[in-house]
């Protein structure tokens, strides 16, 4: 089955089952191409699935002035005319009912239009008139997000006088102490402290931060034990050279 005489698709495209009237079979469609119009502002257009409508909706029609019945129906389907006499009008719950996209502005809508227009329906993009005035103020949004982000970050580099402030963005080569961040081999006792805070139990020869600890001799560093269970902040390439930087008493 090729996709223009793909009759299931369509009925699933428009909501309804084979056994429908030719009233509610040409409503549900005009319905449908307005939703996949270019020119229907609620959501995006689906130009190729529009035109791919047209012609299974145009093979219906076919169908139906050569059977008398949809494709897939076991009774004949009236026109939509002849149902218009006596059946009740078909009115759209869901949504109001536009102006159909494929009439002639400033024309009237007629019975007559409305069969000439059955099958011939522009599906080509409409011309863009303006800028929406939505994605205007999405624009405006984006670019005031990156300009505060932008100003955060400069401000975020810039250095601080104030103690209590962002020290530690001081950039280099403005005067500021280098603040090693872990200890290394060599560090003195007030550098350790300051990095690894206060220890649970403080000997001249080693400090113990729970199942980790550190060695001291001669007030510097000599090594360490960072345990899975409380890990230290220490530079571990550091300790590779402890022989050759650890001075000795």
């Amino acid at each position: 089955m090729s996709d223009d005489t793909d009759f299931v698709a369509l009925y699933n495209e428009l909501g309804l089952d084979a056994e429908c009237s030719m009233l509610h079979f040409k409503h549900a469609y005009r319905r449908r191409v307005m939703q996949l119009h270019p020119d229907h502002q609620r959501q995006p257009a689906d130009v190729a699935r529009l035109q791919r409508l047209n012609r299974m909706y145009a093979a219906a029609l076919d169908f139906h002035r050569t059977h008398g019945r949809l494709p897939g129906a076991s009774r004949p389907t009236p026109a939509a005319a002849d149902e218009d006499a006596g059946a009740t009008p078909f009115v759209d719950t869901l949504a109001p009912a536009p102006t159909p996209a494929f009439v002639t502005p400033g024309r009237a809508w007629t019975r007559e239009s409305e069969s000439a227009n059955d099958i011939e329906i522009d599906a080509g993009p409409a011309p863009v008139t303006g800028f929406p005035r939505r994605r205007r103020y999405l624009l405006m949004l984006a670019l005031l997000a990156l300009a505060l982000y932008w100003w955060g970050a400069q401000k975020t580099s810039t250095p601080s006088l104030d103690p209590a402030g962002p020290g530690d963005a001081v950039s280099p080569g403005l005067g500021a102490p280098d603040l090693s961040l872990r200890l290394a081999v060599g560090m003195d006792h007030p550098q350790a402290r300051r990095i690894l805070g206060d220890p649970e139990s403080e000997h001249a020869a080693r400090w113990d931060y729970g199942p980790s600890w550190v060695e001291f001799r001669c007030g510097k560093v000599t090594g360490w034990y960072s345990s899975p269970l409380r890990p230290l902040k220490v530079d571990e390439e550091s300790a590779h050279a402890a022989t050759a930087e650890v001075p000795h008493c």
